[in-house]
């Protein structure tokens, strides 16, 4: 027989241990390094731990910032932006003839989102799956005049990061086989999106109405003592 970690030999071979068991200890003397095996191991698995857990805290966080976002793009404020754009551009000559307002107002919305993902804190193809349509169309929309004021101003970064999260969601779009939306589209469609824009506004307009009516006489009774 042979001791622990030691191989079977033959007459005349010597003993190979593979792990030399000699000297170690658990408890007491000698077992420092045990005690130091253990620390690393709970360190590893806390640290695994405490960068999951931020995992889920960044996620829910970016959650909620995109869930700010969808409120902020349906707002009645942004549907008269977008009305008024659509509007301009079914009716006026030069593509690039935009209201200033409008115009300022939906690219600085895509150039924030874009910028947010540009610096890692979305994800370009989450924000893809909630408003790849939308990205793209606006930019078809906005870029004659972006273009424009990119030249007018010498400033290429001019809503840049719109600009690159629109090339982002149509890559997106070319890889998942969606069709291009281009000029061609958006003359198409204007019609709908003017209608589109026009029932939703009328909606959240409805919303914040209040009526006030009187109170109807056969419901009002008397309290007892007065009767």
């Amino acid at each position: 027989m042979t001791g622990v970690g030691s191989r079977g030999t033959r007459a005349g071979e010597s003993t190979v241990k593979i792990i030399n068991t000699d000297g170690m200890a658990l408890i007491g003397p000698g077992s420092e390094w045990f005690w130091t095996a253990l620390s690393g191991i709970v360190l590893a698995v806390t640290f695994l731990a405490i960068y999951r857990q931020l995992r889920l805290e960044r996620s829910r966080s970016a959650i909620e910032q995109l869930d700010g976002f969808q409120r902020e793009w349906g707002s009645e404020r942004m549907l008269v932006h977008s009305l008024d754009a659509y509007i301009a551009r079914r009716d006026r000559t030069d593509p690039a003839d935009l209201p200033p307002a409008a115009v300022y107002a939906l690219a600085n919305f895509w150039d924030k989102l874009g910028l947010l993902c540009r610096t890692g804190h979305f994800d370009p193809k989450l924000v893809g799956k909630l408003y790849f349509d939308e990205c793209v169309e606006i930019w078809v929309l906005l870029a004659p005049c972006i273009k424009r004021r990119q030249v007018q101003r010498s400033d290429p970064h001019y809503f840049e990061h719109f600009e690159w999260l629109a090339g982002v969601m149509s890559e997106l779009g070319r890889r998942t086989g969606a069709p291009a939306f281009d000029e061609a589209t958006l003359t198409s469609v204007l019609g709908l999106r003017i209608n589109l824009c026009e029932d939703l506004i009328r909606v959240e307009r409805a919303l914040r109405t209040v009526i006030v009516a009187p109170p109807d006489a056969t419901t009002i009774r008397q309290p007892e003592q007065f009767r």
